[in-house]
Formats: structure tokens, C-alpha cells, sequence
């Protein structure tokens, strides 16, 4: 009998150690969701704390706001859904899944993933120089204006304030309070 009830207890202890792992990477793959989700909602918010420069002379001042990203996957969708039917100052605000890295200097706001990847590095620089602000995943660098960053199971945000200064865009200080981190130079 004692047998059988600890061939019982092993089933039960391994079936509850099963289910456990299947709920633990069901809510973890939940978790990616929400957290683009989460991004793609402040990408759209960042759009009214930022100022970029006016048209220079000869140059067409665009009619939307574009907020690009560098590949047509889900984050794509989801950005699509949180700035749909939105506009800023008149501009409507345009998602774009970018072909290559000669159109991302048509951009407003570029989110370029990981900024550490090598896809990362080659998007970043192709917009040096350019009036675009730059967001991307860890830890900021001369190249990104705004790092996504998780803190304490939470998704903050840090800011190169001397980034976007010579990109000649000028970050709000309502952004610049809730940043996590704001980086000078």
C-alpha cells in the first residue's frame, strides 16, 4: 500500500511540476505581447513630447508623421493599431515597415529593436546626422535617443538627451521627468 501511495505521489508531484512549466511559458509568451504592445503605445506617445525642426528652405515640409520600424512583423500590426486615426497638430501618423536603410532617413521616429544586433547597429547609423528620432531595446548609446529598458519586471525608458540635441530635435521635460535615466552627453 505505501508503495502504491508513493508511486501516486510521484505521478501527482511530476504532473504538477508539468503543469506548472506549461503555465510558466504560457504566461511568459503573454508577456512578449504585452510588453510590445506597451511600446508601441509609446512610440505614439512620444510623438507629442517631441519637437523636431522646422523644413529647412527648399525642403517640403512632410504631410504625416512617420514612425517606422524595420520590419513587417506583429510589432508592425501593433503599432498600426495604437496610432490608427491619429494625428499630431494636423499630421496623421503614419506607421511604416521599412524595405531598406535608404528610407529610413524619411522618418520621424525609428525604432530599430535590439541596438546591440548588428541589424540594429547598420539602421542606427544609417539615420546619423538626420532629424529622426531613434528608439531601440538596452542600453543607450551615442546613436539612440530613447533606450527601452525593463526595470524591476517593468518597461522604462532612458533618454540621450545630447543624442537628440544633435539631431536638433528637443525632448519635452514632461518626457525628461519620466524618463528613468536622462543621459547629457
Amino acid at each position: 500500500m505505501a508503495l502504491l501511495t508513493a508511486s501516486r505521489t510521484r505521478r501527482l508531484f511530476t504532473t504538477l511540476v508539468v503543469c506548472l512549466c506549461v503555465a510558466g511559458s504560457a504566461v511568459a509568451q503573454q508577456a512578449a505581447p504585452i510588453e510590445a504592445n506597451v511600446k508601441a503605445v509609446f512610440l505614439y506617445n512620444f510623438t507629442k513630447y517631441v519637437l523636431w525642426p522646422p523644413a529647412a528652405a527648399g525642403e517640403p515640409n512632410p504631410t504625416e508623421l512617420r514612425i517606422c520600424v524595420t520590419a513587417p512583423d506583429a510589432f508592425f500590426s501593433l503599432l498600426k493599431s495604437a496610432v490608427q486615426g491619429e494625428d499630431l497638430d494636423g499630421r496623421p501618423l503614419q506607421p511604416v515597415a521599412l524595405e531598406g536603410l535608404d528610407d529610413a532617413k524619411t522618418c520621424q521616429i525609428l525604432y530599430v529593436g535590439d541596438s546591440q544586433s548588428p541589424d540594429g547597429k547598420a539602421w542606427l547609423t544609417a539615420v546619423r546626422g538626420e532629424h529622426v528620432l531613434t528608439v531601440a531595446d538596452g542600453p543607450l548609446n551615442d546613436d539612440t535617443v530613447i533606450a527601452f529598458v525593463r526595470e524591476d519586471n517593468r518597461l522604462r525608458f532612458d533618454i540621450n538627451r545630447a543624442s537628440a540635441t544633435r539631431r536638433g530635435i528637443t525632448v519635452s521635460s514632461k518626457l525628461l521627468r519620466l524618463a528613468r535615466q536622462v543621459k547629457d552627453r
